[in-house]
């Protein structure tokens, strides 16, 4: 009954997507700073790679650049047709040195070499802090904000919203300890209102290259002011999405085989606002999958193989409207997950080139619309039709190379048997009515 009820609600649901120039694929995912390899360069599994490099050593000294590691890789990735994400990570050591204000914390989290010890970072709306962020990106843009090769650049929300800490020790002597939002005077408002700056800024010096702006949550919201923990991300993604919708991603680095859960996506949370924003969004995998793979099956997937999770992964991801996943190096040269990789590029390109079939914001809603549940779906789903049917009205259903796979006669709520078709992506539609279509992913 409850699964009636949400297909019902479904039929009445229209999602309609801002146009976003995003490239689309896996990209692969090394270590920062070092190198990847000519020969996974060259692997015809990916479309691009990401360079992570520490800022601190892109940066050694305020205003002393050493941008050999960068170019070397956007070299390999020209000569392999490949293209370049790039992501700068972490605070130059030199910032608390310039008179940044800093906080302290006890590193929670057990993946940490940190783990139980008393940590600095800076606090994000320190005005050394911006001014020298502003100084990266302008630095950033000279280099490469006319190079066809970066696809992205990762900026802004990691930089300014990512972890801040429930609770800060404000006396590293006796470990006393304070609500982060009461010790450093913390406002969502005024902190979305820099974050907002930030982002005209980077536009401003990149005209054509998106951005990944990572949709983070702030733990601690509801008890500082009752606001759910995606109010400040709720405040920058909003602001992006309408003033550069061509140019303004969304992304996460925790995509796994359990996560999200789609059926517990509550309005509170990051994955909402993803949900909410298909087509531009991408993510990084939580982890690889080669530890079991426990860490990326919380949930008990079975069987627990390495090629079961990641392909569980990869359709959450697709679910999500993604053309864009980034993938652990490890995992991408394994011989036993080659076709996985595979048919994950395939999928997240098929997922870009639906993508930009949209026509954006103003997109007139059809007459006769209609709705899947579940999506995904292994063994059936059923489409719920809001319209205006007679004899002639049918469904049709393509695949990736546009080859029809099914076509039925359609009622107002048809189950469609799909547990013979092989595990991808699908398109959906009303006979003679391409523009009335629906992505479907068969897992």
């Amino acid at each position: 009954m409850r699964n009636l009820l949400i297909a019902i609600f479904m039929c009445f649901v229209t999602n309609l997507q801002a146009q976003f120039i995003g490239h689309s694929g896996v990209y692969f995912l090394g270590t920062a700073n070092v190198p990847i390899s000519t020969t996974n360069f060259s692997n015809s599994n990916i479309s691009g790679a990401v360079v992570r490099f520490r800022w601190n050593d892109l940066e050694p000294s305020p205003g002393n650049f050493n941008w050999s590691f960068v170019d070397g890789e956007i070299a390999k990735a020209i000569t392999y047709n490949k293209k370049i994400s790039l992501q700068p990570l972490g605070k130059p050591n030199w910032l608390d040195s310039l008179g940044a204000q800093l906080y302290y914390f006890i590193e929670e989290s057990s993946f940490s070499p940190n783990f139980g010890q008393v940590v600095s970072d800076i606090i994000p709306w320190d005005s050394i802090y911006v001014a020298r962020y502003k100084i990266l990106l302008e630095n950033l843009s000279i280099k490469y904000a006319n190079n066809p090769i970066v696809t992205y650049i990762n900026a802004i929300g990691g930089n300014f919203s990512r972890g801040l800490p429930d609770t800060v020790v404000v006396d590293t002597i006796a470990l006393t300890t304070q609500p982060f939002w009461l010790a450093h005077n913390y406002n969502a408002d005024t902190l979305g209102l820099l974050m907002n700056e930030m982002t005209d800024y980077y536009m401003s010096l990149f005209p054509s290259t998106p951005m990944w702006c990572s949709v983070d949550y702030v733990t601690f919201q509801p008890n500082a002011t009752g606001q759910p923990r995606n109010y400040l991300a709720s405040i920058y993604c909003n602001y992006g999405i309408t003033n550069y919708a061509d140019r303004f991603g969304l992304f996460r680095e925790d995509i796994a085989g359990c996560n999200p859960n789609f059926s517990n996506i509550a309005t509170g949370s990051h994955w909402y606002i993803m949900q909410q924003n298909t087509c531009r969004t991408g993510a990084q995998m939580l982890w690889n999958v080669q530890d079991g793979p426990s860490r990326m099956n919380q949930c008990g997937i079975l069987p627990n193989t390495k090629t079961m999770v990641l392909d569980s992964a990869v359709n959450k991801a697709l679910a999500l409207g993604m053309r864009y996943l980034e993938v652990y190096g490890i995992d991408i040269i394994d011989a036993s997950l080659n076709t996985s990789i595979q048919q994950a590029n395939n999928n997240l390109i098929a997922n870009g080139l639906f993508c930009n079939l949209t026509t954006g914001l103003n997109e007139e809603i059809p007459q006769n619309k209609f709705s899947i549940f579940p999506n995904p779906a292994n063994e059936y789903f059923t489409i719920c039709f809001e319209g205006n049917l007679n004899e002639k009205s049918r469904i049709q259903m393509f695949n990736t190379l546009g080859l029809l796979c099914k076509e039925s006669s359609l009622t107002k709520s048809l189950q469609l048997d799909i547990s013979d078709l092989t595990k991808g992506i699908y398109f959906v539609r009303l006979k003679n009515e391409p523009q009335q279509t629906i992505k479907f992913i068969k897992n």
